[in-house]
């Protein structure tokens, strides 16, 4: 018997949103389930100005040329950042066409929907049952708060937006110890900047509680005013399992996005990836060749896990080396360390390039995060690929 649809879609965040999207404007017949599908997604999103492919400038919330770099040295990055306005993303993926049921499917009911359609697709992200307690997998967390600009101004430091602020003003008299964190701090709207105290990579991932603690101690060291860290315009909290969902999709289904191998392992992102796959993985499924895996391994996979490897185990000083490095990368090689979807000589070149910036005692911590024993820096097992 003949499914009544062709695809289903389980999950309209911005990966399952714009491949069902792509999915019905290729003249496909298409389910998309969700427990809340008209809700605007409330994180942060932000992708480069190369990225934005056909997508219309409204959906620019805020544009950056040349966001800041700072470690040692300052490093303008040689491309716009951009800020997605979700609202307007959404509207732009219109689901005109697509029958959409509002419902929270187990993993039964997922494999269960290949009764109702040709393919079945899993974008319910990394943790569809809410978060895991004591999770033990390498994970990317921040905390932040959105202040007037301001007020924003004395921890910008004259720079229009700061992509990573690796100082350790967050440390106070102690000194600097244990996870580094950055400074994440860039406009979200004409008069509106985030400030975001992010651990790019830890296992497990840094409690928000510290986040938090060191966001406000490096603001109120930079001159930010008490009474605007008290009562802030928003909060900001970000929890991005590195490697998705960190096990096998369902059988019998395409995991996509961060549900599965979607997102970057060194940075975390996966929205600019996603956006991109879904008019070829809907052309796929238009013309019978479905993907056994939507992001199949590629050879530039196993540097991107030295590359997490690395950041889960690097000191304070180590990461510091590292990323003052790649501020002095060109701007090409940046963009391979940074991009889903760059090469293995691309990256290769990138990682290498870093490397050869670092000074000696650097490359030493570098080698040995790298290459060590499979323990992070904090005690716990390393988490092995699925």
């Amino acid at each position: 018997m003949t499914p009544p649809f062709d695809v289903a879609v389980v999950g309209l965040g911005p990966a399952g949103r714009s491949l069902a999207s792509r999915c019905v404007a290729h003249g496909l017949s298409v389910l998309a389930l969700d427990p809340r599908p008209d809700a605007v997604w409330a994180p942060t999103y932000g992708i480069w100005g190369d990225e934005l492919g056909g997508l219309p400038e409204a959906v620019v919330r805020a544009r950056v040329p040349g966001p800041e770099l700072r470690v040692h040295g300052n490093y303008p990055l040689a491309r716009d950042y951009l800020v997605l306005d979700n609202a307007a993303l959404r509207t732009a993926l219109p689901l005109e066409g697509v029958q959409v049921r509002r419902a929270r499917l187990s993993d039964a009911d997922v494999a269960a929907l290949r009764a109702e359609a040709r393919v079945v697709v899993d974008a319910r992200g990394a943790r569809p049952d809410g978060l895991v307690p004591d999770d033990p997998a390498p994970a990317q967390t921040a905390y932040g708060i959105v202040v007037p600009a301001d007020a924003a101004a004395p921890a910008l430091q004259d720079a229009s937006a700061l992509l990573m602020d690796w100082r350790t003003d967050w440390a106070g008299a102690a000194g600097p110890g244990g996870t580094p964190t950055f400074l994440y701090a860039i406009p979200v709207g004409p008069d509106a900047v985030l400030l975001e105290e992010t651990c790019l990579a830890a296992a497990p991932g840094l409690p928000i509680a510290e986040l938090r603690t060191r966001l406000r101690r490096r603001l109120l060291a930079r001159g930010v005013e008490a009474s605007v860290l008290d009562r802030p315009l928003d909060r900001e909290v970000v929890r991005i399992p590195m490697r998705g969902r960190g096990r096998r999709p369902v059988p019998g289904t395409l995991a996509i996005g961060t549900a599965g191998r979607g997102g970057n392992l060194v940075t975390g992102y996966s929205v600019a990836h996603s956006l991109a796959r879904a008019d070829a993985l809907a052309q796929a499924f238009t013309t019978g060749a479905v993907p056994r895996v939507a992001d199949p391994v590629s050879p530039a996979d196993p540097l991107r896990e030295m590359g997490l490897r690395a950041l889960l185990r690097l000191d304070v000083p180590g990461t510091l080396a590292l990323f003052d490095a790649f501020g002095r990368l060109p701007a090409p090689a940046q963009r391979n360390f940074m991009s889903r979807d760059s090469d293995a000589v691309g990256l290769a070149g990138a990682m290498w390039g870093m490397f050869a910036r670092m000074p000696p005692a650097g490359k030493r911590k570098l080698i040995v995060a790298t290459l060590g024993p499979s323990v992070t820096r904090r005690g716990a097992p390393a988490i092995r690929p699925v």
